[in-house]
């Protein structure tokens, strides 16, 4: 669907769009509907207990008054309110009222509303994951959807670099949402290297490359896959007075997690697809810095692995050395996550040398009994950094919620035979942040380390305002607001 800008006019066709503050209060376009109508737009409103408030929908089918098919009425809530994301609701909220409707084309007039916002809430509202469907119930219709404004070009121009984001957030629901035999380690490190075309280098290393080098932990879970591992390595150079990368992504790529020789119950066990969606998200970071053309130097190093039982498989107990020469005892293979990420924070540490690191992983099943499916959990050892992602994360809506992160879990992850291991010495108590304490093992002193852990938040059992049951590709925005506020300026 394209988001397109115009003056504001009442169109001829398809339909229209309208906000209605809380109590009642019309906006400018929708005052003039109820005047064409004779004052039966409020009535009706009235009638329907529509009042306003951000979330209501009311929809008029073929009001006599109006050339339009469809009128519909978006709830804005208080006129005074200065939420930076009811812009983006009301965008979302009209998509999903048209998106499969019947209507090609709409049109929002957005009135006081920030008109690029409208369409960025549009845009990634109308995303849905079709491509392997041959009969659809509800087609998508809408194929335009225009954004009714006193100065097109200049919300043309704000939107852009909005719909830069817009673009990563899909590759990143893309790529979660495929099927595991579409999203092999080499069908991903294929999509890395298709993104060079906006800009991005991209180096992928293969298994007789990484053994070279030392990653002998992230090997250790891939021994057991008929497909083959690799390193996906991605460089957005923008700033082109330095040759630094102050900052580093790191993406968890484990794209299918069936525990290994761990093995996890059947149930469920379809969307281990989505173990991926940390190095997915890291991704589409980079393809959003790279069309939006950011100022800033950003690296993004993605371990992709498969996580399968077979006679080649890492057994529990077995011990790895680290890249960073730490050893590790595998207790439990499904507890891979941190060992990919372990390998490539060393690598991303060593190579690039950078101020922060950040990784992102579905790390545990234990961060969704401690926060649910709608906060990621945010372990970090500097507070400056924590404070930082916190507050990006508001701003665009990604709830974010900070964990403990102490000396007091150390000890838990001592191993009798190596030096550390890779689950807790108390089972489950404090699964994910028994998880942080491993990953931080591997952080070098003086460099800022932030660990995200995404496993309630990646992908949405229902609708959400903004992303559709599925991947919800949280993170681009986070990370994409993080940048620019940090490194950017």
């Amino acid at each position: 669907m394209k988001i397109l800008f115009k003056k504001t006019e009442i169109p001829s066709d398809g339909a229209l769009i309208v906000g209605i503050y809380d109590d009642l209060t019309l906006s400018k376009t929708a005052k003039k509907i109820d005047a064409l109508m004779k004052g039966r737009l409020v009535k009706a409103l009235k009638t329907d207990g529509f009042s306003g408030k951000q979330g209501d929908l009311f929809i008029v089918v073929s009001p006599e008054e109006t050339a339009v098919k469809r009128l519909v009425c978006v709830g804005l809530g208080k006129k005074e309110s200065n939420d930076p994301l009811r812009a983006c609701a009301a965008g979302a909220a009209a998509v999903t009222a048209l998106l499969t409707c019947g209507e090609k084309t709409a049109d929002f007039a957005v009135d006081d509303l920030p008109a690029h916002e409208v369409g960025f809430g549009a845009k990634l509202a109308s995303y849905r994951f079709l491509k392997h469907k041959t009969v659809q119930k509800k087609p998508v219709t809408l194929e335009e959807f225009y954004i009714m404004t006193a100065n097109a070009q200049a919300a043309q121009n704000a939107y852009e670099p909005m719909s830069a984001i817009a673009k990563g957030v899909y590759t990143a629901r893309d790529l979660v949402n495929e099927p595991a035999n579409f999203v092999t380690p080499s069908a991903f490190a294929a999509r890395a290297i298709d993104l060079q075309k906006y800009g991005l280098k991209t180096e992928i290393y293969d298994r007789e490359t990484l053994k070279a080098k030392g990653l002998d932990m992230m090997l250790g879970v891939a021994q057991g896959s008929a497909n083959p591992p690799c390193l996906a390595v991605v460089q957005w150079l923008g700033n082109p007075n330095s040759k630094d990368v102050p900052l580093v992504l790191v993406g968890k790529g484990v794209c299918f997690d069936s525990g290994g020789i761990s093995l996890k119950p059947a149930s469920g066990m379809e969307e281990m697809k989505d173990d991926m969606a940390g190095a997915a998200v890291a991704l589409g970071t980079m393809q959003t810095l790279a069309m939006r053309k950011a100022k800033v130097n950003v690296a993004a190093v993605m371990p992709l692995v498969e996580n399968m039982p077979s006679g080649t498989a890492q057994h529990p107990g077995d011990v790895v050395k680290s890249l960073s020469g730490t050893t590790v005892e595998v207790v439990n293979t499904d507890a891979e996550g941190r060992l990919i990420l372990g390998d490539a924070m060393w690598y991303a540490q060593e190579r690039f040398k950078p101020q922060t690191l950040i990784d992102l992983a579905t790390l545990t099943g234990a961060i969704i009994v401690a926060l649910g499916s709608d906060y990621a959990g945010l372990f970090a050892n500097d507070d400056a950094l924590a404070d930082a992602l916190l507050g990006a994360s508001k701003h665009v809506g990604e709830k974010m919620w900070r964990m403990p992160l102490d000396d007091l879990f150390d000890d838990q992850i001592v191993s009798d035979v190596a030096d550390i291991m890779n689950v807790g010495s108390k089972g489950r108590e404090a699964g994910s942040i028994i998880a942080a304490t491993f990953l931080k093992r591997f952080v070098r002193p003086g460099t800022k380390w932030a660990h995200l852990d995404i496993a309630g938040v990646t992908f949405s059992k229902k609708d959400k305002p903004m992303a559709a049951k599925g991947a919800t590709g949280y993170g681009v925005q986070t990370l994409n607001r993080f940048i620019s506020e940090n490194y950017e300026k």
